[in-house]
């Protein structure tokens, strides 16, 4: 209880004394005040300020880093980086997973900017607002749009999409929320405060049995009692933790309801903790999702799903409101019904998806949503807002807004004992190999953690504890490191070399292959490699995995699998958090290829590049941008949205802002003229 805020602290200072004040400039890639930034925002990033989210103290605490932010914020998010950068005014809600980051890597270059957001307005979940952008007082920006840089939403208007444009719809009328004194204030704070610390203690203790059984074996005198015991000590750490929140969720809260709730009432606190509980589960246990055992763990918290749903990394879902139907696909990243916080209330409401329905990686799924039987909402997309056309069935679905796809790539036949319906021998056989699946990545936090403490306490009996403390962080980064290189051993041991294919769900090659990526998502990534983003060592390591990664290229992402198929230039530019998703799992077909960054190539935060693509030589590819699959990009071009459309160069010589992609997979040339609305029809 007493870390968290000695390295708050700790962080805080480190910024004052290392940055001072951020303010806007451009400032050359991987120079002297690069570094200073890169150091300052990952020490901040391994703080844990998810546990603030939601709460009046994440606020105060990006306060202290310099941000500017008025009374009664609501923030449900900690993507913010420029700290002094960032303005938000009274009253504003910024919601689940958006992104306000002031920053950007361009053209070789560090850009900073300002993001202004004005008193009562409205981010919604998963967009992003990009620097030197002004949001007026009362502007919305619903979910999963994007606000370009140097785009303003004027005073009181709705905005949608990406890239961002006026909504038909104004935005929902709200009571004004209840008006609490600061005595009150105070005593929220302080539960808050109280919570914030003990909470994750959860987690803490689900480890204990497992250090303590690990600290008794030799590794070196027993080496295969030591490697028969990690499942075991996996599971108990598994099973604590997921027995611990089911009992903590209906003890704390019950059924949840759905309805309108002020944030400052105690049912919010409530529903908050229990959010906390999951979402602290799915960074430690992350890997039971998309495996034969989340389906129960989901029932026993109060969801209804069908036979055979494959339920992947979904975040902010209330399962008491949750309904899947059976052989139903929810893919990594998705936002399934999280609570909608604006004006001081949240409102909950089931979301309904129907038999067969697939929901694609990064997509928002809004609370209160009924998808049709059948139907397909497409990667980093969003049902469309007609309940009536997203309850229809075997409609697919495209885009930030969406947009309703004629027709889709056909998927290989194979049977249905393959896709939607296993035979006993086939769930057996998967059932046991995702055991290990299982609990592998959390055996490995404990084996890290058991290495240093065993050798805190016996460096301290030899050297005593001033110089044993110092040594430790050493001893820490040399367990990280055996750990990566081990999961490098087993790619090649259990994969070998990714190459193109397709394959049915039910295969033995397909849970092998997310055995492998299990490893790298949910022990290397936050062990190791979510530290190294935005420096040289991590493209060292992912060559290690099969990629070829060109010098003096920039990742801040460790979003990609099969590592084979994928390629990116020389001095390439990929910003946070990009998805290079070399798979798609249609129709419980798992396709795969490979896809190429040429050299000098830039894609924006939180953007989608597809298999079988190619972008050419000093392409662009916008923030919350998808490049569709089978498209090739022309060198030198600039693309945005979603799906990707080109992007006219500034100039008054230029009659089109953009051109969408056509539907068929290719691309128009980027002198065509027609508006965006005539080449959709």
């Amino acid at each position: 209880m007493a870390v968290l805020p000695l390295i708050l602290a700790a962080a805080v200072l480190a910024k004052w004394v290392m940055l001072g004040r951020i303010r806007a400039g451009r400032h050359p890639l991987w120079g002297g005040y690069y570094l200073r930034f890169w150091f300052v925002r990952t020490l901040v990033s391994s703080l844990p300020l998810e546990l603030f989210c939601g709460t009046p103290l994440l606020p105060m605490v990006y306060r202290l880093f310099g941000a500017r932010i008025g009374r009664d914020v609501h923030m449900e998010t900690d993507r913010l980086i420029a700290f002094d950068l960032i303005s938000i005014g009274d009253g504003t809600s910024i919601d689940d997973s958006a992104s306000l980051l002031g920053s950007a890597v361009e053209r070789g270059e560090l850009v900073l900017g300002p993001v202004e957001i004005g008193r009562g307005c409205f981010v919604g979940t998963g967009s992003v607002v990009r620097e030197r952008t002004v949001m007026e007082d009362g502007a919305r920006l619903e979910d999963l749009s994007l606000l370009p840089s140097g785009g303003r939403i004027p005073r009181g208007e709705t905005w949608v999409g990406s890239p961002a444009r006026p909504a038909a719809s104004p935005g929902p009328e709200l009571p004004p929320p209840p008006v609490h004194g600061p005595l009150r204030r105070a005593a929220t704070a302080a539960l808050y405060g109280a919570l914030i610390l003990t909470l994750p203690a959860l987690a803490l203790a689900a480890f204990v049995p497992g250090v303590v059984i690990l600290s008794r074996i030799d590794p070196l005198a027993q080496p295969l009692l030591y490697l028969a015991t990690l499942p075991l000590v996996g599971a108990s750490f598994v099973l604590l933790l997921t027995a611990g929140v089911t009992l903590f969720k209906w003890l704390l809260v019950g059924r949840v309801r759905a309805g309108t709730y002020p944030v400052d009432g105690w049912f919010y606190v409530r529903e908050w903790a229990v959010g906390q509980l999951m979402a602290i589960s799915l960074d430690v246990v992350g890997a039971l999702h998309a495996t034969l055992y989340l389906g129960p763990w989901y029932r026993a918290l109060g969801a209804r799903l069908g036979r055979w749903v494959e339920l992947s990394t979904a975040t902010a879902a209330v399962p008491d409101l949750l309904e899947i139907g059976e052989g139903a696909t929810i893919a990594d990243e998705v936002s399934l019904g999280a609570p909608r916080v604006e004006g001081g209330w949240m409102t909950l409401a089931p979301t309904r998806l129907g038999r067969r329905t697939f929901v694609g990686n990064g997509a928002v799924v809004p609370a209160g949503t009924v998808l049709g039987e059948g139907s397909l909402v497409g990667v980093l997309s969003v049902p469309p807002s007609d309940p009536g056309e997203a309850a229809r069935p075997g409609a697919s679905w495209l885009g930030s807004p969406a947009l309703g796809l004629p027709r889709r790539e056909p998927s290989a036949v194979f049977p249905e004992q393959r896709t939607f319906r296993p035979t006993r021998r086939l769930w057996l056989t998967r059932g046991a190999i995702e055991i290990l699946r299982v609990t592998l990545p959390p055996a490995g936090f404990v084996i890290v953690t058991t290495t240093v403490v065993t050798a805190a306490l016996a460096l301290r009996d030899r050297v005593g504890l001033g110089l044993a403390l110092p040594l430790l962080p050493a001893v820490y980064a040399a367990a990280c490191v055996s750990v990566a290189l081990g999961v490098v051993a087993l790619k090649w041991l259990v994969i070998g070399r990714y190459r193109p294919f397709e394959r049915p769900l039910w295969n033995p090659a397909i849970w092998r292959l997310e055995f492998v990526n299990g490893l790298y998502e949910f022990l290397v990534s936050p062990l190791l490699l979510e530290p190294l983003q935005g420096t040289p060592f991590l493209p060292w390591y992912l060559r290690l995995l099969g990629a070829r990664i060109g010098r003096r290229t920039y990742l801040h992402t460790t979003g990609f699998l099969e590592w084979d198929l994928v390629e990116i230039g020389d001095e390439a530019m990929v910003n946070e958090d990009c998805v290079l998703q070399t798979h798609l799992f249609e129709d419980r077909v798992l396709k795969a290829a490979r896809l190429r960054i040429g050299r000098g190539c830039e894609v924006g935060a939180l953007s989608v590049v597809l298999y079988d693509t190619e972008m050419g030589e000093g392409t662009r590819l916008e923030a919350l941008s998808l490049l569709m699959k089978g498209e090739t990009l022309p060198a030198g071009t600039s693309w945005i949205g979603v799906p990707a459309a080109w992007r006219a160069p500034a100039g008054p010589e230029c009659k089109a802002r953009s051109v969408p992609l056509r539907l068929n997979g290719t691309a128009p040339r980027p002198e065509t003229n027609g508006s965006a609305r005539e080449l959709v029809t």
